[in-house]
């Protein structure tokens, strides 16, 4: 009786380790599934930051090309109404 009761344990410790194997492949396969799609994204993250960086050095260019413009345009005025009060005296 204890010898089929040893046998038993231990076709049931060989199924185990077998089926922890195979779950263990499954795992390994799982993990380096989401191992390429956080590789995908983290591609995709870089490809998106390097457009809004883009975005955002066309857009300081032209917040600097429009404060040249008003400056320039402030100081030619000032030009101007100094000439006018120039003339006036």
């Amino acid at each position: 009786m204890e010898a089929a009761v040893a046998e038993k344990e231990a076709g049931m410790t060989e199924w185990n380790d077998d089926r922890l194997d195979e779950f263990r492949g499954r795992v390994d396969d799982i993990d380096r599934k989401v191992d390429e799609g956080f590789g995908m994204v983290r591609k995709e993250l870089i490809r998106i930051d390097h457009k809004i960086d883009t975005k955002f050095d066309a857009f300081y260019r032209v917040l600097i090309q429009a404060a040249v413009a008003m400056t320039v345009g402030i100081l030619g005025l000032l030009g101007v109404l100094i000439g006018l009060v120039g003339t006036q005296t």
